[in-house]
């Protein structure tokens, strides 16, 4: 029997999350999922620069507001799970975030952006929770492969999902620098589309 992505990740943990989180991640071969939410997206003006050059190479949400709507539709390929983020604004803009997860190893799983670039995240569940904390990012170039620690660029993402209701779940993605502080953050309330 198959099981999925976060399932192989977590290992016996998996049990630990409440059913509202474990939905978003229990899909395997070709299975789809849809999360409809709000969200508030911000950073200090003088990072722009940095979360542009982010942005274009596949990561990050450029531009901040409050009350976001985002979808996230997430779909499984193999083993691997495959995210695409619409962000819509008030002033009808809208900005795409998408990305890869892969397994890595136990507790441990690599999410790629665009031109070989990625992000080492350790998972873990805590109180119900899903925990995720970056352990460094990388570009890779076909067998070359450059380590790029988190202080080098905005600092070390925590993720957190927790649990609402039995129909909802509150994200929190914050990035802080050891120097800077909280340089990034994306937070909301999700619901199944």
């Amino acid at each position: 029997m198959s099981i999925s992505l976060m399932e192989r990740v977590l290992g016996d943990d998996w049990h630990k999350l409440p059913a509202v989180i474990q939905k978003h991640y229990q899909l395997i071969g070709e299975q789809q999922s849809c999360l409809e939410g709000t969200m508030e997206i911000a950073y200090p003006s003088y990072l722009y620069p940095l979360v542009w050059l982010i942005h274009m190479l596949g990561g990050l949400v450029l531009w901040r507001g409050a009350a976001v709507h985002a979808e996230v539709d997430k779909s499984a390929d193999g083993e691997i799970l495959q995210w695409r983020r619409t962000m819509t604004y008030a002033d009808g803009k809208i900005d795409y975030f998408r990305s890869q997860m892969h397994y890595l190893d136990k507790h441990e799983l690599i999410e790629t952006i665009g031109f070989g670039f990625g992000l080492r995240l350790n998972v873990s569940v805590c109180n119900g929770d899903l925990l995720y904390r970056s352990s460094g990012h990388f570009w890779r170039c076909r067998s070359y492969r450059l380590n790029i620690p988190d202080w080098l660029l905005l600092g070390t993402a925590t993720i957190s999902e927790h649990a609402v209701s039995e129909d909802e779940f509150y994200l929190d993605f914050t990035i802080r620098h050891p120097l800077c502080g909280l340089t990034y953050y994306y937070r909301g309330n999700f619901r199944y589309c």
